[in-house]
């Protein structure tokens, strides 16, 4: 009775967290107030057999199923809006920001990820990183293209240019997955030769995989690096410091 009981209690909690989705919920939205209670032990076995974390701290918790749990990527995301939220300051220079400027609204196990998390985005080029003494500093990338085509547009005439291509929609990337996974035959497919199929430049596709990913619609797989051509390594997308070679989409509708 007693492990039927834990069982129903476990389903209960990811039924909630399913709802929750990505958001999350912490011990109190859970139903969960005593520490000995059929609630608590429930999720501590769920936590132990990695069906869900904690993606916030002991006393400040935020649980989520482990498909949402993406540190990284959350700190990412949060860092890269902290960056861009900077402007320029009155005396027309960029706004240098320290890491802990950066790493504002990031807490628990995604603060953890702030300094992995810089790093990707510096060797991503959406940030670029400054050293002033012992001390780092950063800031976005866009920032510096703006501030450089306000100093220039005065001093060229001004010419229609080409509109560059926007990122790909998400019907004509799985159109494109479809096209290359009936070619070559299996589902996880190269991430080169999605591109390859799609036409589009890679850093506009690792661009949309990434997000895709992040929102739990793609998975992104290893692959054999060692076997591998120079033009399929072109296509890795390097997550938790390994590079990415394959894409595979849940849901093709």
């Amino acid at each position: 009775m007693a492990q039927q009981s834990l069982g129903s209690k476990k389903e209960e909690i990811l039924g909630k967290l399913k709802e929750a989705g990505a958001s999350g919920l912490t011990k109190g939205g859970l139903g969960i107030k005593e520490a000995k209670s059929s609630g608590a032990r429930a999720l501590k076995a769920l936590e132990e057999e990695r069906e869900v974390a904690n993606l916030g701290t002991p006393k400040k918790t935020r649980y989520v199923l482990m498909e949402f749990y993406k540190p990284l990527e959350l700190a990412c995301d949060q860092i890269e809006s902290n960056a861009k939220e900077a402007r320029l300051s009155r005396s027309e220079i960029l706004e240098l920001l320290s890491r802990k400027d950066l790493e504002k609204g990031c807490i628990g196990e995604i603060r953890k990820k702030v300094d992995e998390a810089i790093d990707w985005l510096v060797k991503e080029r959406k940030l670029l990183r400054f050293r002033r003494g012992r001390v780092s500093y950063c800031v976005h990338v866009k920032h510096v293209k703006d501030l450089l085509v306000e100093e220039e547009a005065p001093r060229i005439e001004r010419r229609e240019t080409p509109i560059p291509r926007q990122v790909p929609g998400r019907s004509e990337v799985l159109n494109a997955y479809k096209r290359a996974k009936e070619r070559l035959g299996y589902s996880n497919v190269e991430i080169y030769e999605l591109q390859k199929e799609l036409g589009a430049p890679m850093d506009q596709v690792k661009a949309f995989l990434l997000e895709e990913n992040r929102r739990g619609n793609a998975v992104l797989s290893l692959g054999d690096w060692s076997l591998s051509s120079d033009e399929t390594r072109s296509g890795a997308i390097e997550l938790l410091g390994k590079p990415h070679l394959l894409v595979r989409f849940r849901d093709e509708a």
